[in-house]
């Protein structure tokens, strides 16, 4: 359950206001999960709302090309589908500025009454991240009787703590909105920058705090950018690691969604830790190399070839 939205993304990098020329994407943390996810063979179901306006349509199409199933999300008729522009590579080079308008989005309103109970009858896992319950009271609501549904249907609950500050804006008030979904969560996915927003320490002691809060979890994932990732595999009490895969940087958004969905899909299919975070860390990879949050998103052949050919050739990749 999510926002997805319409993402503006300028031609050239630069500052935003000298822009001119924009290509249109369709783009939501979410959504870009379980797309990834569906390209990688599992099937997705996407709770979300978009306004009635072309913008939504463009979504549900979307949507429905990529063979996620559509049926939850609501049309609404009284709020706009969400947008937002993003600014790439200024003032910092392979950095991207986000400038959201989606406030009062139809998003925003998705209520506890969306959520239809029967959807957790056949279902394996449910995924959310962060950005939802700090949305709105509404979405706040929904995402906790989701938690409820989890835990009474015996579903896997899958966090991502994915900070927007402008959404959460002080360290108190994100960790009020997220610590149930933390709590709760049985797969919990986090990065640096959120770790260090919420408890404000060196990672080591980020990563100790996280776990005495994330009691039920069992798997804990924590994206390191440039570094890599790291998963804690509590009931082993182990820790696996994977280097990150060097590429140039053309549009940073969705990386992280990208792993998330990769990381997901090759657990459902068997991997070994150690798999899941190799591929999702190539999936983040190419993902950053090309402009667009969706687009990028690869299959599993996309994903070999990537590893094969960076294994053979690393400077060719990141030159």
């Amino acid at each position: 359950m999510g926002e997805i939205m319409i993402k503006m993304n300028p031609v050239e990098k630069g500052p935003l206001k000298y822009q001119r020329l924009f290509e249109r994407f369709v783009a939501g943390s979410e959504g870009n999960v379980i797309i990834q996810m569906q390209r990688l063979g599992i099937q997705t179901t996407f709770i979300t709302a978009v306004g009635s306006d072309p913008f939504g349509e463009v979504i549900i199409s979307t949507l429905n090309s990529e063979g996620v199933d559509t049926k939850f999300v609501k049309i609404d008729s009284k709020h706009p589908t969400g947008l937002y522009f993003v600014q790439r590579g200024y003032p910092v080079q392979d950095k991207t500025k986000v400038f959201y308008y989606r406030k009062g989005s139809a998003a925003s309103f998705i209520s506890e009454s969306d959520i239809d109970e029967k959807l957790f009858d056949s279902i394996d896992m449910f995924f959310l991240s962060g950005i939802t319950p700090a949305l709105s009271k509404q979405c706040r609501n929904a995402a906790l009787k989701v938690i409820e549904l989890c835990n009474k249907k015996n579903v896997d609950f899958v966090f991502d703590t994915n900070i927007r500050i402008n959404l959460l804006k002080t360290r108190k008030t994100a960790m009020n909105i997220l610590k149930p979904f933390i709590e709760n969560s049985k797969i919990l996915f986090t990065g640096v920058g959120d770790l260090k927003f919420l408890f404000g320490r060196e990672l080591e002691t980020n990563i100790k705090e996280l776990r005495k809060i994330a009691k039920n979890a069992e798997l804990i994932i924590v994206k390191k950018g440039g570094e890599g990732s790291t998963c804690f595999d509590i009931n082993q009490n182990t820790i696996v690691e994977h280097k990150a895969f060097k590429v140039e940087v053309e549009d940073e958004i969705g990386a992280g969604d990208s792993f998330d969905g990769t990381f997901l899909a090759a657990k459902l299919k068997g991997y070994s830790l150690e798999e899941c975070l190799k591929y999702a860390n190539a999936a983040g990879a190419i993902t950053v190399s090309l402009k667009g949050d969706i687009e990028p998103l690869p299959n599993w052949n996309d994903l070999k070839l990537f590893i094969e050919m960076y294994e053979k050739d690393k400077e060719k990749l990141t030159r």
